[in-house]
């Protein structure tokens, strides 16, 4: 059963609270987009992106609803959807929900094929965007960097688009995080919660953005026969996908090599060693960013005698 809006974290984040909060957001956010038309007249493009279309539309009636909604603005729908290996984005799902402040009671990998099973069946995501705006609206795309320009998403997403594509990015925001982070972040949403719901705490909000730079790369809580067995599930999935939106693509549809996963899974246990090292890099940190003279004054009055 679908959660009223007022109920989720993102429509709290959004400010709505109940039936009359959701219209008044409806109301404001029709007429900002009629404000951006009537600025912009020429302009023939209208691109919204968002995962949350994926995870929270959960079948053709709410896809329904966003299409009517878009309908008074949009002549012709173009929808572009990348899907991505099911173990994959298992592991980096747990890194975007640490990173959002959900406190994971324990570490499960790829926990969430069971507690999540239609986030990652894609032939039923697939189909039910298919059947809200048609077939020929239909642009699907295989996350998979090493055919991309650049290996660079945004210079893809651009191509799929008819877009000028931009300049090659130095840096890759929303990395995932590597086991120090990981375990870090996951410390972290025991200890300092989020007060305000959704990661509105501005201090605590730059101290995870500080530990996902510093700690971006990969953690594997898996070993490689098990990630290979939980892929496996989705196979009959993976392929009817492969027929309805990839016809031209030899079978199986994503590729399968796991030669990067270890033997045996990393540590879930953090390491008090690996609490010190970020610890002194904190440190270190807000040491750098204080100005030489005011630096000087602090430490001469914590090592004063």
């Amino acid at each position: 059963v679908q959660q009223q809006p007022w109920a989720q974290d993102i429509g709290q984040a959004l400010g709505i609270e109940d039936e009359q909060s959701q219209a008044a957001f409806r109301q404001h956010f029709s007429a900002e987009l009629d404000k951006e038309f009537e600025k912009h007249p020429e302009t023939h493009t209208l691109l919204l992106s968002s995962e949350h279309f994926q995870s929270r539309l959960h079948g053709p009636v709410l896809i329904g609803k966003l299409k009517a909604f878009l309908d008074p603005w949009v002549d012709t729908f173009e929808i572009i959807v990348y899907f991505r290996r099911q173990d994959q984005v298992s592991l980096a799902l747990e890194a975007t929900r640490l990173k959002s402040t959900i406190q994971l009671k324990a570490i499960q990998p790829l926990n969430t094929f069971r507690t999540m099973p239609r986030y990652f069946a894609y032939d039923t995501i697939y189909e039910n965007w298919e059947n809200v705006f048609g077939k020929s609206a239909m642009k699907a795309r295989l996350y998979q960097p090493k055919d991309w320009p650049n290996e660079d998403i945004v210079q893809d997403f651009c191509a799929a688009c008819s877009l000028p594509s931009p300049a090659a990015r130095t840096h890759r925001p929303n990395r995932s995080l590597n086991r120090k982070g990981f375990h870090f972040l996951h410390a972290l949403n025991r200890v300092y919660p989020a007060e305000n719901g959704y990661g509105q705490d501005p201090r605590r909000a730059a101290l995870v953005k500080l530990i996902a730079q510093q700690y971006a790369g990969h953690y594997y809580p898996i070993g490689r026969a098990e990630a290979e067995t939980k892929y496996a599930m989705f196979a009959e999935t993976n392929e009817r996908l492969r027929q309805m939106a990839f016809p031209d693509h030899p079978a199986p549809l994503f590729d399968e090599d796991f030669s990067y996963y270890p033997e045996t899974a990393e540590p879930i246990v953090p390491s008090y060693d690996d609490a010190v090292e970020i610890a002194t890099f904190l440190w270190n940190t807000q040491i750098d960013a204080l100005p030489q003279p005011r630096l000087r004054d602090q430490l001469k009055r914590l090592f004063r005698k």
